[in-house]
């Protein structure tokens, strides 16, 4: 299983969504460019330099008409059922990417649409192995009769309590440097060493070898460490984690140890963007912008796309955005530049709001909330509220782009509940630091996973404090991520030397 398996579906999934949407909202040509660039920027995480293009619905009557002016065929959804006998329902998963798929697992919930796109009933997930999926259908006031072909699309997602990171074992090893690096990950807390080519993996610890340096080289990665040392590859070995490899005399054991912090922030930054991420399927109505600082320029912004209520027209549209880009469509900022966050709560009620970035070393800094003697309010955006972040004349501090150099990403996490513990946590966190009496950004590195951990915690108390019902389906061993209570949304960009 890799990104290439689910890169045609996942694509077609984001374009459709995204261009209904645009149809009410910015023009269309601006949307595949958006769409674009997402999807570019998940393909580069991944080790993958590719721009993919996606053409669809060509019959007799649109064979001279641009794709982006052929009607909508279906409703967009994460999956669709494919057989059904009385309550019991097979599942095809094809609207996940590998990326979130590990998020699906047993307890998940989905809504039923009729054909229509309205809600008509609620489907649990009992099993899955790979994209297929069986299912049953939970009793609900408005039932829809079951039929293959109707389409689902996510309610509320299943976290396991205990996710891994998962660890390829580099085949130039010889047997003993293997078999010590097996034994040295697996006695790592959440960490699974995995032979390569046999399922999933996030990050390939390896060597690197003289011919690994010559084609990172001809790739432009900079900064290329010693030829013999060891550290952390993506899948595809044409990019490495920067700040992970050592010493060239450096043995197995001796990296792993060194690694163990860096894996514990890798496993929390990729909870918290991939598997937490719900851009595509939450339905809160929130936005969220980079821009350049004190100013009206945007970087680049990002909403939840079901969220945005048809019909709905942006009074302001975006302005040409006042950055360059890379090839892959993703924004180019250079060390030094200063950046704001503006968000915007069109909801009718609170949201409880955190702003994560992490970096090209899967460092993670909480940028938002930052009053670390403040209650949960400090995280508080009222309704049809906007809030700049850091705001000129409040703020104290400045958000200033620094190294290391690669893509980083901005994480804007809403939720209708107040994320109580979590902001203890980062209370803790700031006292130890010094900054519990100061609003300013906090690293959050060696405590991170404990972070990550409680702020699930928190948004799986709001999803199990519902009172629709549906809640009650969920096992212990999972944590519940409701699409109606929470928005996890990210904007990708690359850091450059200036």
């Amino acid at each position: 299983m890799n990104f290439s398996d689910f890169q045609a579906g996942a694509f077609t999934y984001a374009l459709t969504q995204y261009l209904w949407q645009q149809t009410n909202n910015q023009s269309i040509n601006n949307a595949i460019v958006n769409v674009g660039r997402s999807t570019a920027a998940l393909a580069y995480q991944q080790g993958y330099y590719q721009n993919p293009q996606v053409e669809s619905n060509l019959s007799q009557e649109n064979t001279n008409t641009s794709i982006y002016f052929t009607p909508q065929q279906v409703i967009s959804a994460e999956a669709v059922i494919t057989k059904v006998q009385n309550n019991q329902v097979q599942l095809w998963l094809g609207g996940l990417d590998s990326q979130t798929l590990e998020g699906f697992k047993k307890g998940t919930i989905f809504t039923a649409l009729d054909s229509e796109g309205q809600q008509r009933g609620l489907v649990k997930l009992e099993s899955r192995q790979g994209l297929n999926g069986q299912g049953k259908l939970l009793p609900t006031k408005q039932n829809l009769p079951l039929q293959p072909g109707t389409l689902l699309q996510e309610r509320i997602r299943s976290i396991p309590n205990n996710l891994t990171l998962k660890i390829g074992i580099d085949q130039s090893f010889d047997h003993n440097n293997a078999q010590q690096a097996i034994t040295f990950l697996q006695a790592l807390p959440r960490i699974e060493p995995k032979q390569l080519g046999i399922s999933e993996i996030q990050y390939i610890f390896g060597r690197m070898t003289q011919a690994k340096y010559e084609e990172l080289r001809k790739n432009s990665i900079n900064n290329l460490p010693q030829v013999g040392s060891l550290g952390l590859f993506l899948p595809s070995q044409d990019a490495i984690i920067p700040a992970s490899f050592g010493e060239n005399r450096e043995t197995v054991p001796e990296a792993i140890t060194r690694l163990k912090p860096k894996l514990k922030s890798l496993l929390a930054a990729r909870i918290i963007k991939q598997v937490l991420g719900n851009t595509n399927s939450s339905r809160l109505n929130i936005t969220a912008s980079m821009n350049i600082a004190n100013s009206q320029k945007i970087i680049a912004e990002t909403f939840a796309i079901r969220g945005v209520k048809p019909g709905f027209v942006d009074s302001n549209p975006t302005p040409v955005s006042p950055v360059k880009f890379s090839e892959l469509g993703i924004p180019q900022l250079t060390v030094g530049t200063q950046i704001d966050f503006q968000i915007e709560n069109n909801e009718s009620s609170d949201l409880y709001v955190s702003i994560l970035v992490i970096d090209a070393a899967g460092e993670m800094t909480v940028i938002f909330p930052n009053d670390w003697s403040a209650s949960e309010t400090a995280a508080l955006i009222k309704p049809k509220q906007k809030l700049v972040i850091p705001q000129a004349g409040r703020d104290s501090f400045k958000l200033t782009i620094d190294e290391p150099v690669g893509i980083s990403e901005a994480l804007i996490i809403a939720s209708t509940t107040p994320l109580r513990t979590s902001l203890k946590v980062l209370q803790t966190i700031a006292k130890r630091s010094g900054l519990e009496n100061r609003r300013s950004p906090i690293s959050v590195n060696d405590d991170l996973l404990e972070m990550t951990d409680n702020l699930l915690n928190d948004l799986d108390k709001g999803t199990r404090s519902g009172t629709d019902g549906v809640t009650t389906e969920l096992p212990d061993n999972v944590r519940g991520i409701d699409t109606k209570k929470l928005a996890a949304m990210a904007i990708a960009f690359q850091v450059l030397r200036s």
